[in-house]
This record gives C-alpha cells, structure tokens and sequence, in this order.
C-alpha cells in the first residue's frame, strides 16, 4: 500500500502539440524543422520582416477541429487570432502570433477507462487553440553566446488547456499517454515527445490541511517538459518542494504570484525562474494582418462534415466484448501496423483471441496475408505445425510462403522442417525416457494431480524435437500412466 501523502495535488496541464502539416503556419516554408540545416526553412515571414503578411495554413485550422470534435469541445463560430507580447529571442518580430478570447475550440474532456473499459475519470478542457512555435535556441559553442535556428519558427502549435482535474502525477503521466495516442488516431501529429511535436507545460499546487482549513499553495508552471516520466517526475518534485517549503513557513506563505519553472532531466530537478506574467502583461490585441474566422461557412473546415475515425475507447471497448485481455489491447493501439493487421484478419473472419495472440506475441506474423494465416492457424490447430515452432520459425514461414500465389503452408513447413511427423515410435521411446526420468511428476499425477501432464508433454516433444502432435501425446500419456 502506497504511503499516505500529507497533501494532495491540484494538476492542470497546458499541452502544445504540433500539427502535421507541409507548411508553417502564416507563411509558405517547409515545416520540416528535423534534419535540415540550421535556418534552412525561413522566409520573411516567419523571421518578422517588416511589410510582411501571414496568412493562415488551413490545414492546421482543420486539424484543430478535428481535435475539438473528438473531445467534445464547442467548436467557435467566430474565431480570431491575436498578438500576444513578451520577448522571445527565437521568435524575431517579438510577438507570438496566438488566440486569447476567441479560441477555435471551448470546453470538451478527455475520458480515462479502467481496465474493464468502464470510465474512470474525465479529465476537463477549457479549450483549444492554434497559435505559432518559437525558434530553438542551440547553447553550444562559444562560451557565452547562444545560436538560433528559425527552422521551427513559425510552425503550426495547437495548445490544448486542462482544468485542474488531475489528482496524481501517474494520472498525468497516462493523462498524456492517452492524449498522444489521440493525436496519432485523428492522423493530426506523430505527437514524438523527443522532437518537440508534443511537450507539456505542468501546473501543479498542493492541497494542505491546518488547522482545520485547506490551505492551497501557490502554483509553480514548470514549462516544456518533454517526456510522460518526466511529467510523473517533475509533478512529484515539485509538489514536495512547496510542501516543504510551506512546513519550514518559508518564502511560500508571502508569496502570491504564480511562479514559472524548468525541468532538468539529468539532474531530475526543478529549477525555478520567475514570477508568471499575467494575461494582461502580454498585451494581447487581434492581430491586425489576419481577418476573422467564420469557420462554419467554410467548407473543407465546417465541422459538420468533419467524420472521425473510431477513437481509442470506443476500439477498447469493442475489442473488450471480443474478448481480448486489457494487456492484448494496449499492445494493438499502440502499434498502427498490429492495429491494422488485427482489423484485416478480423474481417477476413479469423478468431479475435487468437488473432490477437499471434499479432502481440509474434510481430513477424504481421506479414501473412489473411488466407495464408488462416490457413496456418488451421495447421497449427490440427496439430501439423506445433505453434511453438511456427512461432519460433515464423520469419523463414513468412519469407517463404510471402511470394507464392497459392496456399502452401504446409508444404512450406516441409521445407524448414517443422511439419510435425508424429512417428508414433519415436513418441513411445520418448515418453518412457521421461517417465523414467520424472518419478516425482509421474507420482503426482497417480496421486490426483492431473495439470501435471501438461509438463509431461512439455517433456516429450522436447524429446521428439517439436515434431510430435501435442493432443496424440497426451493420449499416449494417459494410457501409460493409468
């Protein structure tokens, strides 16, 4: 039983993830800010030259959509963007290009399931909105000096704002889980955490008890945390920090503002930096370059005609009532390619169960095509091709069997050698050297332990080197056992 903590957690998350799109988001350069040249993708527009005009990237609006759909959220009628100001030496005309009063999407939720598929808790948004990612700034090289690269200026960054409904850092840590693998199900972003496409800002106060009152600690905004650890990490470090700052009746008792800080990963620390602005120090105005936004009266952006795929609850639910462990089913999700496999073979008719045993167990079994599965489930089922061995030999199975035109499992098999022969002589010799060499597992077995035979069996195909048909040695088992 985990330690009883003298405080509970108030956690809200800021989400920023980055849209899949060709281009940036107000101009026309390459939203490829990965494995290009330092300042490669930049243009007048998104390095702030006077005279310039941003135009916004449609596809990101409608990605962004999309995302308030799935969650339920109230899509805007009346969208706008903003200005908003504070000093960003990696985004050069000094101002972010962001959403302040009129966001896209309002409201919606995130629901967690158990793994029973019931729900579990419903973590809240107060909204969504599209604005633009900063440069990087490179700290390397000359002592002193820092280099910029504007690749990643200007790219499309949707923000996605939690209220503070989060209760522990695990719940976090699956919270973003559950939102990355959103974002890959919509096809909006590969939400890769270690490139940036999907980082988190972490808000988190604790709740104390004294003296009879709930007493609420200041928040700390630990910014761009980068990994679903380091969020669990950073929420735990943090919290006990102002615990303990708040016991030693420090610094935290006078202080009022909300402070912003930084993870380090290898030093496993938070590092605090300064007091949070508030909304109105950014100065926020409508930005006068882009018109209003009337979503609904644009076609390709209307979110009327927006049809979304099969989000994850509703597959692990459905996938559940198939039968399918809750273990089986996170494996599916998280690998398109299994996820994919398991819905052609389903189609094809085969077995959810069995199916999904294969996909999870044997990878490579995800390059048979589903007549050729099926028909080696069959002989495996009938006993030709033990399923040990043909998952054991399953990548010679697959490249072989892969070009043919016809179904030829079986004598494929023949080929590596793994069609079981069941030479009913070799069986017999076979199990009277086991049972000559288990008297223990022979006596429990006469003494009423039946599950016994199945390590019997275990024994003599291992003799008979796989190629013995498992249910014919059980019988010969038994017979000689009575």
């Amino acid at each position: 039983m985990a330690e009883k903590l003298p405080f509970r957690y108030m956690i809200g998350l800021e989400v920023h993830v980055e849209p899949r799109t060709v281009t940036k988001m107000f101009c026309r350069c390459l939203n490829a800010p990965f494995g290009a040249e330092p300042n490669e993708h930049t243009c007048p527009i998104c390095m702030g030259l006077p005279g310039t005009l941003p135009v916004p990237n449609r596809e990101a609006v409608r990605k962004t959509i999309i995302v308030g759909m799935a969650l339920g959220s109230e899509i805007s009628r009346f969208s706008k963007f903003d200005r908003k100001h504070y000093f960003y030496p990696d985004l050069p005309k000094g101002y972010q290009i962001s959403q302040y009063d009129l966001p896209f999407c309002v409201g919606g939720e995130l629901t967690m399931l158990d793994a029973a598929g019931q729900p579990e808790s419903a973590i809240r948004f107060e909204r969504v909105h599209l604005e633009e990612d900063a440069g990087k700034l490179l700290h390397t090289g000359r002592p002193g000096y820092s280099r910029v690269d504007l690749n990643r200026a200007g790219v499309p960054l949707m923000e996605m704002v939690t209220k503070p409904d989060l209760t522990s850092p695990e719940q976090a840590r699956r919270f973003m889980q559950e939102l990355r693998l959103l974002m890959r199900t919509l096809d909006v972003s590969d939400a890769d955490m270690e490139k940036g496409q999907m980082r988190c800002d972490v808000n988190v106060s604790i709740l104390i008890e004294e003296n009879g009152q709930t007493i609420n600690t200041p928040i700390t905004e630990i910014k761009n945390v980068n990994s679903t650890r380091a969020v669990e990490r950073s929420l735990i470090i943090e919290a006990q920090r102002q615990y303990d700052e708040w016991m030693a009746n420090g610094p935290i008792r006078k202080r009022k503002n909300k402070l912003t800080a930084g993870w380090d990963e290898d030093a496993g620390a938070v590092q605090i930096n300064r007091a949070k602005e508030a909304a109105h120090e950014y100065r926020y105005f409508p930005e006068p370059d882009i018109p209003p936004l009337a979503v609904y009266e644009l076609p390709e952006l209307n979110p009327q005609s927006v049809v979304l795929p099969e989000l994850p609850n509703a597959r692990r639910q459905r996938y559940l009532k198939d039968g399918l462990p809750s273990a089986d089913i996170e494996v599916l999700l998280q690998n398109p390619d299994r996820l994919d496999k398991y819905e052609e073979l389903r189609a094809a008719g085969l077995p959810a169960k069995t199916v999904a045993t294969w996909l999870v167990n044997t990878p490579d079994s995800i390059g048979l095509m589903p007549d050729r599965f099926a028909e080696l489930l069959r002989l495996v089922d009938e006993g030709s091709i033990a399923a040990a061995v043909a998952k054991q030999r399953l990548p010679e199975i697959v490249e072989l069997i892969r070009a043919k035109t016809a179904v030829d499992v079986l004598d494929a098999g023949r080929q590596l050698d793994i069609v079981q022969q069941h030479d009913e002589s070799m069986v017999q010799l076979a199990i009277a050297e086991v049972l000559a060499e288990q008297p223990a597992a022979v006596a429990d077995y006469r003494a009423g332990k039946e599950k016994i035979i199945g390590f019997l069996v275990g024994q003599v195909m291992q003799k008979c080197k796989g190629k013995a048909q498992a249910s014919k040695v059980q019988e010969a088992l038994k017979q000689e056992l009575q």
